[in-house]
């Protein structure tokens, strides 16, 4: 006897078991990003390894269906097996040393072939068990349920759209709920109950049943459709990857917005799959259906397109017209935008199984072909996309290029047809000429524009003097009179104006001024290189860690503020994510210094992560200093306690200093060995090393300086007491307070942290008696300034 189970009771299992799929991706994702760094080759290798897991597994498993007598056993046990095969992947990952000690004899020992080589292995060894396992379940799952020839693709659709769903779901929950009140290890063990809870649905609720039907042996008359399915899988993972690097220059670029950006692409497609199933076996035209199918998809694709084009201009329109904030909107904007192709590419995919089936026979193996095709598409699609169109023709052309794909592809289809398609011929050459057209387009790039005071109407008279579109971001460079300013997918990065420029040099100067005969130091982020600058006046060894190359191509256009610093011999700088590096590196550092832009872009919150800040203070000298640029606007007062306590919590001897020479809206922690105790005479002598260009920024005595103290040791103990930490398992800033996310509003925040200043600070600092007295009357004057700036920035926002 074999095993049979109700409907409902199935149809439940496959949604569950697609939404642990999609959970264990996006959780891989993050824990491999932390060991292996989250540049651009990193994560496409740990992607790629995930999607050609899910094709052999459906390659392997849709083969082995056809020898098997019972699939719905067989899929329990998978089921089994993926939770089990990821407890020991995670567990791999975290507590087996060996496996970190690999990738860091790799990374100090082979070149960059090497080095990919060795990522590649180390990724296959945990995840392609699990995904192995993963890519079997729906070749089983088609075995077991599509027995009736004449339901062949409404079956097939169903279990299509169902599992697609449950990966939709399983997106936004993990990217809105689960990581953000579970953690990442408590979202990794809902996805290992998934699977235990498909394989208990299918243990307590089987029925026994006859043998199922045996294989005739019959082998598919249609497989030229394994091509087509091979394109429509390049296509859709190309569309992903670019409508992700497109949105993320208008500033979609949290966690959030990725996950809503994959749930539309999903969500599409389980649409697509349920729109099918109602019709497919109706028809008789299929392949007609599938050209005109195609066709559709390029149309919407030059729609959206399009619509990118005006991306800000309607969510200010919709802003303006309801009561929701332009984020918002602008995220529900982009769900809009994926889901709508992916409807049609929802379609493409289980008509094509329909097309190349045709029967029922073999259908196990048939469906792991199909699977096993369309994820080899995917996977070339991905890598394809973000290592060589967009770099080398564009984010445009390359959604050019995607439309014509699909378009070629309904040629292909009109060519085999056996009736004349004229109305299909006639839409086919409309849309080609509409959709080529855009390659006349006057302008071809994606970046966000420049506000006023309003942040709605553009500021007028910036000129784009730089654009790129790299690896890892859009990287652009504007100008307006003496002013230059860096643009990374739309984060100012840093510029030429007075605070932009308190930013990056303070940054470089305070810790080195701090620390003792520094040797070596290491800024995160290489910016305008305005920091490097300033770091290499102390005759230091540099190195600048920065993930996009063409970051550094712009450079030459700063060189009035970073002294040529990139073409300076001292200066070393590292292509690579600053958290891999400075974890894997053999160098140790005098001074360590991270300057984050923006805490939600991207994965720059693990840039400030209690586990990040252990792996700097490891890569410190015994008299090392570390320092954190931190934000004052933008967040809640709250978080930026839990910046300062995440901080403080690795560096108990830390330290807050504020520019006190005019506004700004940042503050520098700095972690010292020891408490800070700052001989004034020396620091004089430290100063005047490099005094010009201390006093670009008006800090032309030791005062001035010592005075930016704002915060001592006890001040800092006060204010975070009680406050949570963020951390790599619970990255709870990632998350919070997103109606501040861009907002730049710094008076709330900067009000309270004077409140905390009530220890001597005269006691950091080491002088003659009338030194100290000298520095107290420059307390007392930069006290009030502080406090002056504070109403300034709150009659700003007033105004």
């Amino acid at each position: 006897m074999v095993w049979t189970l109700g409907n409902r009771l199935l149809f439940t299992a496959i949604f569950i078991s697609g939404a642990s799929a999609l959970i264990y991706q996006l959780i891989w994702v993050r824990l491999l990003g932390l060991v292996f760094g989250v540049g651009s080759f990193a994560v496409a290798t740990v992607v790629a390894v995930f999607l050609l897991g899910l094709g052999l597994g459906s390659f392997f498993f849709g083969r082995w269906s056809e020898r098997a007598r019972d699939p719905l056993r067989i899929y329990l046990y998978v089921e089994l097996g993926i939770a089990a095969t990821s407890l020991i992947a995670y567990l791999v990952i975290e507590a087996v040393p060996v496996y970190r000690y690999l990738y860091e004899y790799a990374y100090n020992n082979l070149g960059f072939y090497g080095l990919s080589v060795a990522r590649l292995l180390l990724s296959m060894f945990v995840l392609l068990p699990p995904v192995f396992l993963i890519g079997g379940t729906m070749p089983l799952l088609a075995k077991y349920f599509l027995r009736d020839p004449a339901n062949l693709g409404s079956s097939f659709s169903k279990i299509y759209y169902l599992n697609t769903l449950g990966a939709c779901a399983g997106a936004l929950l993990t990217g809105f709920l689960f990581v953000r009140y579970f953690g990442v290890i408590g979202t990794l063990m809902i996805a290992v109950g998934g699977n235990f809870a498909v394989a208990l649905i299918i243990a307590l609720s089987k029925r026994g049943t006859g043998a199922t039907r045996p294989a005739t042996g019959e082998q598919s008359p249609y497989s030229y459709m394994l091509v087509f399915l091979f394109l429509t899988g390049f296509i859709s993972l190309g569309y992903e990857m670019l409508w992700v690097r497109i949105l993320s220059t208008y500033g979609l670029s949290t966690s959030q917005a990725f996950a809503l950006i994959l749930a539309g692409f999903l969500l599409g497609f389980s649409v697509g799959a349920w729109a099918v199933a109602r019709k497919v076996d109706r028809r008789r035209d299929l392949e007609a259906w599938f050209s005109a199918v195609s066709i559709v998809t390029a149309l919407s694709g030059a729609v959206v397109l399009l619509l990118f084009r005006k991306f800000e201009a309607i969510t200010i329109f919709l802003a303006d017209a309801t009561p929701m904030n332009q984020l918002t909107l602008g995220m529900a904007f982009a769900f809009t935008v994926s889901f709508i192709p992916a409807v049609f590419m929802g379609i493409l995919f289980p008509l094509g199984v329909r097309i190349y089936a045709r029967d029922v026979d073999r259908i196990g193996a048939k469906a792991g072909n199909t699977f096993f095709s369309n994820t080899l598409g995917c996977v070339l699609g991905s890598l394809l996309t973000g290592f060589v169109l967009i770099p080398f023709l564009g984010m445009w052309n390359t959604t050019l290029l995607l439309i014509n794909l699909s378009l070629l592809i309904a040629v292909a289809f009109l060519l085999r047809g056996r009736r004349p398609a004229r109305a299909q011929w006639a839409s086919l050459v409309v849309v080609a000429a509409v959709a080529n057209l855009l390659v006349f387009t006057d302008s071809k790039t994606f970046h966000a524009e420049l506000k006023g005071r309003d942040l709605r109407t553009a500021a007028e008279g910036f000129d784009v003097i730089y654009y790129a579109e790299g690896l890892s971001g859009t990287v652009t460079a504007v100008e307006r009179g003496n002013y230059r300013g860096l643009f990374v997918d739309g984060q100012n990065v840093s510029g030429t104006d007075p605070v932009l420029l308190a930013d990056s040099k303070m940054l470089a100067h305070v810790p080195l001024l701090l620390a003792e005969d520094p040797e070596v130091a290491l800024t995160v982020g290489f910016g305008t290189g305005t920091t490097s600058g300033s770091m290499l006046l102390y005759d230091v060894e540099v190195h600048a860690v920065e993930i996009e190359k063409k970051i550094i191509e712009a450079a030459p256009l700063f060189s009035n503020v970073n002294y040529a610093s990139y073409a300076d011999p001292d200066l070393n700088i590292v292509l690579d994510d600053a958290r891999n590096y400075i974890a894997t590196t053999d160098t140790k550092f005098s001074v360590i210094v991270t300057d984050v832009t923006n805490l939600k872009y991207k994965r720059n919150p693990y840039l400030y992560t209690r586990e990040y800040f252990e792996i700097m203070r490891g890569a410190l000298s015994a008299d090392g200093v570390a320092a954190a640029w931190l934000p004052v606007g933008g967040l809640s007062f709250n978080d930026l306690r839990t910046l300062i306590a995440t901080f403080d919590n690795v560096f108990p001897h830390t330290t807050a200093w504020y520019f006190t020479q005019f506004p700004t809206h940042f503050i520098i922690l700095v972690g010292t060995p020891e408490p800070t105790r700052v001989n004034l005479a020396k620091l004089g002598e430290k100063m005047a090393r490099v005094e010009r260009d201390l006093q670009s920024l008006n800090v032309d005595n030791v005062y001035k300086l010592a005075s930016m103290l704002l915060l001592g040791e006890s001040d800092i103990d006060s204010l975070v007491h009680g406050a949570p930490i963020h951390t790599d398992n619970r990255p709870i800033l990632e998350y919070s307070d997103m109606d501040l996310y861009n907002v730049t509003d710094v008076a709330p925040n900067l009000g309270r942290l004077i409140e905390f200043q009530q220890e001597d600070l005269l006691a950091c600092f080491v002088g003659t008696e009338n030194q100290l007295a000298e520095l107290e009357e420059y307390f007392e004057l930069y006290t009030g300034h502080y406090r002056d700036y504070v109403r300034l920035y709150e009659q700003q926002r007033l105004d």
